[in-house]
C-alpha cells in the first residue's frame, strides 16, 4: 500500500514538474500572448469540474482551476500575483484562457479589483436544486472526496450520509440565492452566459454547444469528460434527518428542492 502511495506521489510530482517548469518555460520562450479570457463563476458543488473538463477538451482553451481558493493562497493576499497566471504566454494553439472562481474566493476589495478587468467573459454556473448543492458540499467535506472519475469506485452510501442542521438550513439556501443574484448584478452589462447544472448533465450536447458559441469555440467534445456524478442517490437516502428537513422546507420558498 505504501509502495502504491509512493508511486502515485512520484507520478504527481513528475506531472507537476513537467507542467510547472518544463512546459511553462517552453511557453514563456516560444508561446504567444492570449487576449481572450473567461471565468466560470459560481458556488461549489454546482458542476464546475464537469463544465471545466468539457471546456478543456477544446484544443484552443487553456484553463486553470480555483487559483484564488484558500487551498492555493491566503484569501485577501497576492491578488495581482495570482491573477497574473492567466496573462502568461500559452501554446500557439491556445486562444482562450480561463479559470474557476467561486463567490467566496475573493474579498470585497478583491472583487472591486477583478471588476476592473472587463476583458473576461463570465460563465455563470448555478444549480436549480440548491438543497442538492448543500448536501453535496457537506458530503464532500465529510468524505474529503471532491471529484470522481468514471474509472474510480464511488463511496458507499453509508459513508456519505449526513445530518443537516435545520436551524441553519434556510439561511444557507438563502445565502446561495442571494450570491447568485448579486453575481448577476455585479456583472450587469458584461458578457455573461448562464449555465444551469441540471441542464448541463441532462442535455450536455446542447449546453456545451451554446457555451462554445458564447466563447467562440467550436471543438468542445463533452464525450471526453471523465468526471461523473458522485451522489446519485435520492435525498432521503443521503440525509439522515430527511423527515426533519422536509418539515423545515415544505412551506418555504425552497419546497421545490424536496422534489428529487
Amino acid at each position: 500500500m505504501q509502495m502504491k502511495s509512493m508511486v502515485a506521489r512520484l507520478r504527481s510530482f513528475s506531472s507537476s514538474f513537467y507542467e510547472d517548469f518544463v512546459l511553462r518555460n517552453y511557453h514563456n520562450l516560444f508561446g504567444r500572448q492570449i487576449n481572450e479570457r473567461f471565468v466560470i463563476l459560481g458556488h461549489a458543488r454546482t458542476g464546475s469540474n464537469y463544465l471545466f473538463d468539457g471546456l478543456m477538451s477544446s484544443k484552443s482553451v487553456t484553463g486553470y482551476h480555483e487559483i484564488f481558493a484558500d487551498h492555493n493562497r491566503t484569501i485577501g493576499q497576492d491578488f495581482e500575483k495570482v491573477l497574473s497566471q492567466v496573462y502568461r504566454k500559452e501554446s500557439k494553439e491556445t486562444r482562450l484562457v480561463g479559470f474557476k472562481l467561486f463567490y467566496n474566493h475573493l474579498t470585497e476589495e478583491e472583487w472591486t479589483q477583478f471588476l476592473q478587468h472587463d476583458e473576461f467573459k463570465i460563465i455563470h454556473l448555478t444549480r436549480a436544486n440548491r438543497l442538492r448543492t448543500i448536501v453535496s458540499l457537506d458530503i464532500a467535506f465529510k468524505t474529503d472526496e471532491w471529484t470522481r472519475s468514471s474509472h474510480s469506485k464511488g463511496r458507499q452510501l453509508v459513508e456519505k450520509r449526513i445530518t443537516l442542521d435545520t436551524t441553519k438550513l434556510i439561511g444557507r439556501l438563502e445565502k446561495i440565492q442571494s450570491q447568485e443574484a448579486f453575481a448577476r448584478e455585479r456583472f450587469k452589462g458584461r458578457p455573461m452566459f448562464e449555465v444551469v447544472y441540471e441542464e448541463l448533465v441532462t442535455i450536455p450536447k446542447v449546453v456545451f454547444q451554446n457555451t462554445g458559441d458564447f466563447l467562440g469555440v467550436n471543438d468542445i467534445d463533452f464525450t471526453k469528460i471523465k468526471i461523473v456524478k458522485q451522489n446519485t442517490e435520492k435525498l432521503e437516502q443521503l440525509i439522515i434527518n430527511f423527515d426533519e428537513v422536509f418539515q423545515c422546507l415544505k412551506n418555504s420558498q425552497f419546497a421545490d428542492c424536496l422534489n428529487d
